[in-house]
């Protein structure tokens, strides 16, 4: 029992101190990319059913059209973000990995991680944390036979369509623009 009541304080404090740096990070890092790991993902599912892109489903997104899809935060800077909750699911057929990339706008950003830390930083100080983490490139890792699944989303400063890049080392690039908030 004391055991397990030190593990969750050290796990508390480890994704505190993640946070917290997240939180710090100056914005001039925001074009980096975001590499997972196979820890990072929600597991192995079947294909959804929805278009893939590159191997990677749920970038064209049904209801992404609808404003009353987005969740609007502001930064630190006082600017107002919307969210766009898009979960992710790279095809074994992309493996090693597939690279998502916003072409443009080119304020448009992704988050992208564990379900943990995602829905920490979502929820603690307005969702400032989430924007200061968003990048425009996020790699995912196949890890397994099946579609490897990852949570997070996108970050938009207003409605607008979104071009994706999708790009693997053994496949054929592709691009995709999607209305976000922009019906």
């Amino acid at each position: 029992m004391k055991r397990t009541v030190i593990a969750m304080a050290i796990l508390i404090l480890g994704i505190s101190c993640v946070v917290i740096l997240i939180d710090n990070l100056d914005s001039h890092t925001s074009t980096s990319l975001i590499v997972l790991r196979c820890s990072d993902s929600v597991g192995q599912q079947g294909p959804g059913g929805e278009r893939s892109v590159g191997g990677v489903e749920g970038l064209v997104m049904a209801g992404s059209k609808d404003p009353a899809s987005l969740n609007s935060l502001r930064g630190r800077d006082g600017r107002r973000y919307y969210v766009y909750k898009a979960f992710l699911a790279v095809s074994a057929s992309a493996a090693p990995y597939a690279t998502v990339s916003i072409l443009r706008p080119r304020s448009a950003r992704l988050f992208y991680g564990p379900s943990s830390v995602v829905g920490t930083l979502a929820s603690r100080s307005q969702g400032r944390g989430l924007i200061a983490a968003s990048r425009s490139q996020v790699r995912l890792p196949v890890c397994g036979p099946r579609f490897t699944g990852f949570v997070g989303g996108i970050v938009i400063v207003r409605p607008t369509s979104v071009t994706f890049v999708v790009s693997s080392p053994h496949r054929q690039t592709e691009k995709v623009t999607v209305s976000v908030g922009n019906g």
